[in-house]
């Protein structure tokens, strides 16, 4: 049976967690986080000594959720450039923008407690593009000088950047079209298999 105490605590992130995708850090108040949650301030404060704490624990749960997500897409024994066109054509609220990756552009990224669970879940994802492509490159599947971490970057890029055209232009088509670049890019790099 949870502690009255830590299902506030649990009340509380999960409310940041939300918020934090919905608005952003900076837009995003311990007030906002005390009306979601349903805790008194006796509570927050209780648990977190301020807002970046809070934001802290909420991201390092997002990231941790989200890099679950990025490991079942890239679990061993599915052929490498399949995980790779999974991670691209994964369905997402590209409305919504980025769970994680969003918050790059706000100030709070400067703080390193904000800043590591975002880059931890980037981190992720190149990482797992990077050596699925370096597995298809073993295997012969890539073309001559396509370098495995180069195409890497620009397809999380792609992704992430799906997002800031979906949201500048509040249009999902937006990143469709991004992410349907990014396949024909994958495409025209790779050797046609047997």
């Amino acid at each position: 049976m949870a502690r009255q105490g830590s299902s506030k605590r649990e009340a509380i992130v999960a409310a940041a967690k939300a918020l934090l995708w919905e608005r952003g850090y900076e837009a995003t108040s311990p007030r906002d986080v005390l009306a979601r949650s349903g805790a008194g301030q006796g509570s927050l404060y209780h648990h977190f000594p301020g807002k970046r704490e809070v934001a802290a624990a909420a991201l390092a749960e997002m990231a941790e959720e989200e890099i679950a997500v990025i490991d079942a897409l890239f679990a061993p024994g599915t052929p490498p450039l399949d995980r790779v066109r999974a991670y691209l054509t994964r369905e997402r609220q590209a409305l919504r923008g980025c769970r994680l990756a969003r918050l790059a552009n706000e100030a709070a990224m400067e703080e390193p407690s904000l800043r590591e669970p975002v880059a931890a879940y980037v981190g992720r994802i190149q990482d797992c593009l990077r050596a699925s492509l370096e597995e298809a490159e073993a295997a012969g599947h890539l073309l001559p000088g396509v370098a495995p971490a180069g195409l890497a970057a620009v397809l999380i890029a792609v992704v992430e950047g799906g997002y800031v055209l979906a949201r500048v232009h509040w249009d999902e088509a937006a990143m469709r079209e991004a992410i349907d670049g990014a396949v024909q890019v994958l495409g025209a790099v790779t050797r046609p298999q047997a």
